[in-house]
């Protein structure tokens, strides 16, 4: 069988409600729109709402679209990051056009994708971003990219093939310093995986339990499934300069 993993990020293989249209059984109609981008049509469940990063305030980002009252499980973790509901469960490069994030994707195409999108690299220390915030203009935050590689895996069925996956997560407060994030289709949170508060994104807990994870033969027990995501670097999301879908 197919694992059933939990995406922070990306769209699950055989995802029908976000994968492009040209994936789905015969073209199937499944969103009330369609989004035709290089990628193919993109599926999109309300219209976009842009919103500028004004602390932690789940309920109030983007009017309350991140909340399960409203568009949750179509706004992941890079919409969060952008304050940007895209409500199409947005990847990095998508709506730029930049080459697809594919099976043997790393942290380098989607930090990439991310800068064709709008955003910036900053570095991959909190003191870069406190030079950059020193000289930078423009209204903006930071946001950090976590990467977990293809098959890092800890535990469980080595057949279950873990294809990758990236997680962001979004600085609401310079002084204190402070984080939030959303990890997939799950609520927004100012903890990591763990449970603790985020201060340092390169210091916090993303080891993820994916729970047990069967891929073959029957009648065996099986041990429970983890994956890690590693911090990549921090970028800046400029206001009014980023487009994602």
């Amino acid at each position: 069988m197919t694992p059933a993993f939990k995406f922070s990020g990306r769209v699950a293989k055989g995802d029908l409600r976000h994968s492009i249209r040209e994936e789905a059984p015969d073209g199937a109609l499944i969103a009330p729109n369609y989004v035709e981008t290089a990628w193919g049509s993109v599926p999109q469940y309300a219209a976009t709402v842009r919103d500028t990063n004004t602390g932690y305030d789940p309920a109030g980002d983007c009017q309350g679209s991140f909340m399960s009252a409203k568009y949750q499980p179509n706004n992941n973790c890079y919409a969060y990051g952008c304050n940007i509901a895209s409500n199409s469960f947005p990847q990095p490069g998508r709506a730029s056009g930049a080459p697809a994030l594919s099976e043997d994707f790393t942290a380098e195409h989607v930090r990439d994708n991310a800068i064709s999108d709008g955003l910036a690299y900053v570095g991959t220390t909190l003191d870069d971003i406190k030079e950059h915030a020193a000289t930078a203009g423009a209204g903006g935050h930071y946001v950090a990219l976590m990467f977990s590689p293809p098959e890092n895996a800890i535990g469980g069925d080595p057949e279950a093939n873990w294809p990758g996956d990236y997680h962001w997560a979004r600085c609401d407060s310079l002084s204190p310093m402070s984080w939030s994030q959303k990890d997939g289709g799950d609520q927004v949170t100012n903890f990591d995986f763990a449970g603790n508060p985020i201060t340092d994104p390169a210091s916090a807990n993303w080891r993820v339990n994916q729970g047990p994870i069967q891929t073959s033969g029957t009648g065996k027990d099986f041990n429970e499934y983890a994956v890690t995501y590693g911090f990549y670097c921090y970028m800046f999301v400029p206001d009014g300069s980023v487009n994602i879908i």
